[in-house]
């Protein structure tokens, strides 16, 4: 009879342990009935019911008088309650900012279009994320680039490919990359969880159109698709609980040697000579705001 008895009380209190509750007492003489989650040099995580409602927060220790694990044999936490990690799944971000090109330009270029093909390496970019973190720390991401690079010309004078004259005037070149891929995230958080680390690799669809547009018209346009990669390194400022301010450097890269070419509504498919490619390669920086939920 005694073995069933002190197995019942030893349940027993194994029971109660599970349902007991911690104690913090802050600096302003508040107690607060609690489960502590973690504890750090700088912030102690904690859950707790407020209205019916169950939350999950920290304190800094420098606003922790006391705390006493356990304090209390009854928890105001359901029996069934369950911890978990609360951080953000979902994050919308938006970016805008300056790029460069950074193949270098062939050698055979004239000296009169030198300056005009320098001027289109560099330009601005827009991108759009839509991301899920599967975890804290890890999540998958969609992502949509265009990237534009321009440049006017008041005097130009062109010729064919085979040399022959075609006329003076304006001209202005267009160009634009978009992007549309899937990226690997790697997210870390501060002690706060209000900032956090980006960290992106992905591989996607690179698309590329060169317009030249001379006095008014098209002249000539130039497409290719290629297998495109891209990296970059960003730092979320937690603007509120939902929204925030990022900045990040990236690299988008591709290349090509097959191409379409359209002169005088003519399409024509092209290949680059033997050992030469037209490089994609930008470095990036970027501004924009992240929506997280």
């Amino acid at each position: 009879m005694k073995k069933p008895f002190i197995f019942s009380i030893i349940l027993m209190s194994m029971v109660l342990k599970l349902q007991a509750q911690d104690l913090i007492v802050t600096t302003d003489g508040d107690s607060i009935h609690c489960k502590i989650t973690k504890t750090t040099k700088e912030y102690v995580h904690f859950t707790f019911k407020h209205n019916d409602e169950i939350r999950n927060t920290l304190l800094s220790v420098d606003q922790i008088a006391a705390k006493e694990k356990d304090y209390f044999e009854e928890s105001e936490l359901p029996v069934d309650y369950k911890y978990k990690d609360i951080y953000p799944r979902f994050r919308l971000a938006a970016d805008g900012g300056w790029q460069y090109r950074t193949p270098k330009l062939a050698d055979d270029i004239e000296p009169d279009w030198h300056g005009h093909f320098k001027k289109l390496k560099s330009g601005f970019h827009y991108d759009i994320q839509a991301a899920y973190f599967f975890t804290e720390m890890m999540g998958a991401e969609l992502m949509a680039s265009q990237q534009l690079f321009s440049n006017s010309l008041g005097h130009a004078t062109l010729s064919d490919d085979n040399g022959n004259y075609v006329g003076s005037g304006i001209l202005k070149e267009n160009i634009a990359f978009n992007y549309f891929g899937t990226n690997y995230l790697l997210r870390l958080f501060d002690s706060r969880k209000k900032n956090c680390w980006i960290f992106a690799i992905g591989l996607g669809y690179m698309g590329y159109t060169d317009r030249v547009i001379f006095d008014g018209d098209q002249f000539s346009k130039r497409t290719a698709a290629t297998l495109g990669t891209n990296m970059s390194i960003g730092y979320d400022i937690g603007l509120s609980d939902d929204l925030a301010l990022g900045f990040k450097i990236s690299t988008i890269d591709g290349s090509f040697r097959n191409y379409k070419e359209t002169v005088n509504g003519i399409t024509t498919n092209k290949t680059m000579p033997d050992k030469t490619i037209e490089g994609l390669n930008t470095i990036r920086l970027s501004v924009g705001l992240r929506f997280n939920k």
